[in-house]
């Protein structure tokens, strides 16, 4: 009889430890980032304060430290170059940061300067202005032969194009528009393109707009 009542009281200290740690474990987990709409973004660390509303550094953006493994390049093959322009009042365009991400070469990588991702934002005083440009650009590139295919991202409105030259993604949210244009898909199929630049757009825009602004 005592045997067992030792053995209850071991049971019941294991199950009280037991919960003790689950509850530590919920509470340490930190609430994972969701981009405004019906689809959640890639988990994303807030980003630093800026005086600008699009950042001028191209790493805060993207970092070129991870587009290799989300493109499937092997890590440190990605250099990029930031490029700031200037406003253009007639359209109401505050800010455009330009993004270029070459290959630094290597085994596995693309040839040493090849361009693998393009991506251009920019910052406009309105959210009418900033739909009004990006509907100006695809006419532009429709115009060239490239159909678009609607591809919304939760609350953003986004259109892809399967250009022959890289394929082309164009995002408008709220007062900013993004851009990416992917120089390294030709293995891909044209779904899996899109899949791979809208996955690109969900890790760029919670950066641009960050949750609460």
């Amino acid at each position: 009889m005592r045997g067992l009542l030792a053995r209850v009281a071991v049971a019941a200290a294991l199950v009280v430890l037991a919960a003790g740690c689950s509850s530590d474990d919920t509470l340490a987990t930190p609430p994972i980032p969701t981009f405004p709409g019906p689809g959640a973004a890639a988990p994303t660390s807030a980003p630093p304060s800026r005086s600008t509303l699009v950042p001028t550094d191209c790493n805060q953006i993207l970092s070129k430290d991870d587009l290799p493994n989300l493109l499937g390049l092997p890590l440190g093959t990605v250099d990029v170059r930031s490029l700031r322009d200037v406003a253009a009042p007639s359209v109401g365009r505050l800010e455009r940061v330009t993004c270029t991400y070459t290959s630094t070469g290597g085994a596995g990588a693309a040839p040493q300067g090849q361009q693998v991702l393009r991506l251009l934002t920019s910052g406009y005083s309105t959210p009418d202005q900033a739909l009004a440009q990006v509907a100006v650009n695809n006419q532009v590139l429709q115009g060239q032969g490239v159909a678009p295919v609607a591809t919304p991202i939760g609350a953003a409105q986004g259109t892809f194009f399967a250009d022959p030259d890289g394929p082309i993604l164009v995002v408008a949210y709220r007062q900013v528009t993004v851009s990416l244009t992917l120089t390294r898909g030709g293995g891909m199929s044209t779904d899996q393109q899109r899949s791979l630049l809208v996955d690109l757009a969900q890790r760029v825009l919670p950066v641009l707009v960050p949750s609460g602004s």
